[in-house]
């Protein structure tokens, strides 16, 4: 059998951030929200659209991207005026925008399904994935490759990169030892470009802040 396709970093993101069968979230929605701006920031890296500069997001191109999520937040930065410090987007797109946009996209890639429920309180809206195998799969990518020592793409390598910032690994990536997790930190110093490794470190030191708020 065919293993799914590769998706954006931020849909991949999403995916292994839920469970597989139920779409319950394993993170808060702030760390989550967090994790998927950085994602989609990444993705306009990897675009050509943006450019990080000492923690400053640059618009190099301001060309739609050709897809409805990534192209929104390009709009949003082309629209605001003045200086794009990074942590400030994140924080902004945290709020619910990243989440909004990327589980839109995959609803309409027929990924993730919306699921409404009538209470007493009103309606609940969630998503549960449309197939546990696909949604599994970004996760279990990840494990094997860097299992069997085979080089992550720029993509994979942003991906886990924000699983490790969300702290995601705890849930997706505990099986890795040692010498894996010493493997996939050296391909981060080896293969990862320095503009992405810059936004990971952000969004890690964006997810404490949160954290740290919640407990205060």
């Amino acid at each position: 059998m065919a293993s799914p396709p590769q998706l954006p970093p931020a849909d991949d993101l999403y995916l292994t951030a839920h469970d597989t069968i139920r779409g319950k979230s394993l993170l808060s929605p702030a760390t989550l929200g967090l994790g998927l701006g950085a994602a989609l920031l990444g993705e306009l890296v990897l675009w050509r659209r943006v450019d990080l500069v000492e923690n400053q997001l640059v618009i190099i191109d301001e060309r739609p991207t050709g897809d409805a999520a990534t192209t929104a937040v390009l709009e949003q930065l082309r629209r605001e005026a003045g200086q794009h410090g990074v942590r400030n987007w994140l924080a902004y797109l945290s709020t619910g925008i990243a989440t909004d946009l990327v589980e839109r996209r995959l609803a309409r890639a027929g990924l993730i399904k919306r699921v409404e429920k009538r209470g007493l309180l009103g309606t609940k809206v969630s998503f549960v994935p449309a197939d546990s195998m696909t949604a599994g799969w970004p996760a279990t990518r990840i494990r094997t490759r860097v299992s069997r020592d085979e080089p992550l793409d720029v993509a994979d390598l942003l991906l886990a990169g924000l699983i490790l910032a969300t702290g995601l690994d705890q849930h997706v990536l505990a099986t890795l030892n040692a010498r894996d997790r010493a493997g996939m930190f050296d391909q981060f110093r080896r293969l990862f470009p320095a503009m992405l490794q810059q936004l990971v470190a952000q969004a890690e030191a964006s997810v404490g802040d949160a954290v740290m708020a919640r407990r205060a």
